[in-house]
């Protein structure tokens, strides 16, 4: 990972600027979609900023998972939502809690399922899998799939029979050459299926080692500007109304079986949610 530019420690630096604009960056686009759901994540966020923060402009930008971080990294005025926080993007990006997400499990077409290497609870192998050059995997390349997902796949074989892909959309592409047997498997969420229609072909499967909750949140750059930005979006959502905007808005995109699963641990997350965030320059 590079070091931050001198550009964006300079702007850290310096004062503290008005914000008057934010471009989001985002690949969350589903055009099957109507309304803000066009935008998925990020179009839900903006509007609610809109009322919540006036005087501040908010334009989408469609960047798929791999630039949208190197604009980041690079210090440059964007923002990003629905981003997997982790100790390494922390150290180039400031960032708030606004989902605690069901982990990503794999995406496989049904007539594959009899071929996967999988526990007696039904769960996935990975590393088996990631071994078996006869099954064809398709990720989205720069997307972190959460910390235990993120070890597994770094450790895969270097011959293994993965592919990295950079789509525009936030991975329908990618779940379409599954569909067509282009591929034979991903690592997806629920909402990247319900995203794309629920396909009747296209079933998820629970990984193993790989269930714990990911935290995901707003990230912007760790400069003047991405602090500013990052604690206004914080003060229009660590508030009661903010955190069941946030809820509603995730409850959407999950199947009713994720939902009951976790709801213990989602209403404490949303509880804290509630309140302002501590963020430290």
């Amino acid at each position: 990972m590079t070091a931050m530019s001198a550009h964006a420690q300079g702007k850290a630096e310096g004062s503290t600027p008005t914000i008057t604009r934010i471009t989001w960056l985002a690949s969350d686009h589903a055009p099957q979609m109507k309304g803000s759901d066009v935008s998925g994540v990020t179009g839900r966020v903006t509007a609610y900023l809109e009322k919540q923060w006036p005087g501040v402009r908010h334009e989408i930008v469609f960047a798929n998972a791999k630039r949208s971080w190197q604009m980041i990294e690079n210090g440059e005025d964007v923002c990003r939502a629905n981003m997997v926080r982790t100790p390494d993007r922390e150290k180039f990006a400031y960032f708030i809690n606004t989902q605690l997400t069901p982990p990503p499990g794999l995406i496989v077409r049904r007539d594959t399922l009899r071929r996967l290497p999988r526990n007696a609870a039904g769960e996935v192998q990975l590393s088996r899998l990631l071994a078996d050059h006869t099954l064809r995997g398709a990720l989205i390349d720069g997307r972190s799939y959460g910390p235990a997902l993120d070890e597994m796949l770094a450790a895969r074989p270097v011959d293994s029979t993965v592919s990295l892909f950079s789509p525009k959309d936030f991975g329908a592409r990618v779940l379409q050459m599954l569909s067509l047997g282009r591929a034979d498997y991903s690592v997806e969420m629920d909402m990247a299926l319900i995203m794309a229609g629920n396909p009747p072909d296209l079933v998820s499967v629970p990984i193993q080692g790989a269930g714990d909750l990911v935290m995901a949140g707003i990230a912007c750059p760790r400069t003047a500007w991405g602090l500013a930005a990052i604690r206004g979006i914080d003060k229009a959502y660590g508030r009661p109304e903010g955190a069941a905007n946030l809820r509603e808005g995730l409850m959407r995109w999950l199947t009713p079986e994720t939902k009951a699963h976790y709801a213990a641990r989602f209403d404490a997350f949303y509880r804290e949610r509630a309140k302002p965030s501590r963020i430290d320059p």
